[in-house]
C-alpha cells in the first residue's frame, strides 16, 4: 500500500489524527483513475470522494491491490474502507457497506471479432462447449452472470490477473470472450484496438442491469461514520438505488 494523495477533512469538533480513514483504491478506468498529478477521480471515486467531503469524514487515499482490500478490511486492525465494491454475503460478514455509489450497465462481453455466436442469450452462448471464457479470479459479476455461469458447459479459465491482461488474452485468441461492466469494456476495447487488435462489446439478451457498487468498511468504521456518509449519499446520489 502506499498514499497517493493525502486529504483531511476536519468534521465539527477536535477529530484526532488516529481518526482518519484510508480510503483505498486500485487503478481501474473509468472507475477509479489516477491522474499524473496525484489526483484520484472516476465513477466510483468521485461520489466516494464527494460523501467523505460532504460528511465532514477525515480521510486520506491509499492504492491497494483489490485483493489486499478485501485482506486488511476483513482483519479490521485499522480504519478502513474500499472504494466501489458490489455487496455479497461473504463480504457482509465482515465489513459494513454504505449505501450505493453507482449503478452499473448491464454486464457485457470483450469478444474476438470473429467470435460470431448463434446465440443471443448468455445462457445460449455458454451452452456451447466449444466457447471459451476467461473470468477474474474474485471479481463479482453480478447476480444474472453468476447463475448463468454456474449452469454453463462452456470451457471457463479463471485466471487472478488484471483486466487489461484478459483483454489482451482474447484479442490473442487465446479465449473467446470475457465479462465486464459496459462502462469498463468501452475502455479495454479502446486501448486495446489502438494496439492494432480485433475486439468488440458483445451485449446478452438475458442480462438485466447491473450491480450497485459501494464503499465497503471494516467493523472498526463506527455507526455513526457509516450513517454520515449515507446521509451524504443520499442527496449527492439520490437515483442510485
Amino acid at each position: 500500500m502506499r498514499v497517493v494523495f493525502g486529504v483531511v477533512l476536519a468534521a465539527a469538533g477536535a477529530v484526532h489524527a488516529q481518526d482518519v480513514i484510508d480510503l483505498h483504491f486500485y487503478v481501474r478506468p473509468p472507475y477509479m483513475v489516477l491522474g499524473a498529478d496525484g489526483q484520484i477521480s472516476g465513477l466510483t471515486a468521485d461520489p466516494a470522494k464527494a460523501a467523505f467531503e460532504a460528511a465532514g469524514v477525515r480521510y486520506r487515499w491509499q492504492q491497494t491491490p483489490a485483493r489486499r482490500q478485501l485482506v486488511v478490511i476483513e482483519n479490521g486492525a485499522g480504519l478502513d474502507c474500499g472504494v466501489g465494491w458490489y455487496k455479497t454475503p461473504e463480504r457482509e460478514h465482515f465489513g459494513t457497506f454504505t449505501a450505493p455509489l453507482y449503478r452499473d450497465k448491464p454486464t457485457v462481453a470483450i469478444a474476438r471479432k470473429q467470435f460470431q455466436p448463434a446465440q443471443k442469450s448468455l445462457a445460449g452462448i455458454v451452452a456451447d462447449p466449444a466457447v471459451r471464457v476467461v473470468m477474474k479470479m474474485g471479481l463479482t459479476y453480478g447476480r444474472d452472470v453468476v447463475e448463468t455461469m454456474a449452469k454453463a458447459k462452456a470451457q471457463v479459465q479463471t485466471v487472478t490477473t488484471e483486466q487489461a491482461t484478459l483483454a489482451r488474452m482474447v484479442a490473442s485468441g487465446r479465449v473467446d470472450f470475457m465479462f465486464s461492466p459496459q462502462e469498463e469494456a468501452e475502455v479495454l476495447v479502446a486501448e486495446v484496438e489502438r494496439a492494432g487488435e480485433g475486439l468488440k462489446v458483445l451485449s446478452f439478451s438475458d442480462i438485466r442491469e447491473g450491480g450497485t457498487r459501494h464503499i465497503l468498511c471494516s467493523k472498526r468504521v463506527g455507526d455513526e461514520t457509516i450513517a454520515k456518509l449515507n446521509a451524504a449519499l443520499a442527496k449527492l446520489s439520490p437515483a442510485v438505488k
